[in-house]
């Protein structure tokens, strides 16, 4: 089908940048993910029911359809948050599903939670860094500020993150309170 080529090129030029800006624009790496991949369905379906003719610049088009998507999803965060409210006000609070993990992704799993608690800039620059191998220029250029800056914040988070590992395997996974 000619949709399917033409959606597949477009796809393999527009990914990178299309999660660069959502990362950025987003705190949470799998919302970007979701955000991502609910734009490139919706842009399917465009270039199936109505054809890409008009479209000149599909990364233009794609990043436009991507701002709505972060804006749904910023709208849709703040729908939860009332929701888990009202939740907790009626005495009910949520249980978090148990999984059996294996170590590494137990530790993999524990590195992210450890890193959202980090200042939110630090915590972008990280997740840029090592989630999406960006290199410190085009992190710099990316959130526009400076290449020392995102190596200070590269430090700073890496320091904060291995003390915390540490604190966290001493107390055998326990918070003490």
């Amino acid at each position: 089908m000619m949709n399917t080529g033409y959606f597949e090129r477009v796809y393999e030029k527009t990914y990178r940048s299309l999660i660069k800006y959502a990362i950025v624009h987003l705190d949470d790496p799998t919302d970007a993910e979701d955000a991502i991949q609910n734009v490139y369905v919706d842009f399917y379906r465009r270039i199936t029911q109505y054809g890409h003719i008009d479209i000149l610049s599909p990364e233009a088009f794609l990043i436009k359809m991507l701002k709505r998507e972060i804006i749904q999803n910023y709208r849709e965060r703040e729908r939860r948050k009332l929701r888990f409210v009202d939740e907790i006000k009626e005495g009910h609070i949520p249980d978090e599903p148990f999984e059996d993990v294996v170590m590494d992704r137990a530790m993999a799993e524990e590195i992210l939670k450890q890193a959202k608690l980090l200042p939110k800039e630090m915590y972008r620059t990280f997740v840029l860094y090592y989630g999406y191998e960006m290199s410190v220029s085009e992190i710099a250029k990316q959130l526009d500020v400076s290449k020392e800056a995102i190596k200070s914040r590269l430090l700073r988070a890496r320091n904060t993150l291995k003390q915390r590992m540490e604190d966290h395997s001493l107390n055998g996974g326990m918070k003490h309170e």
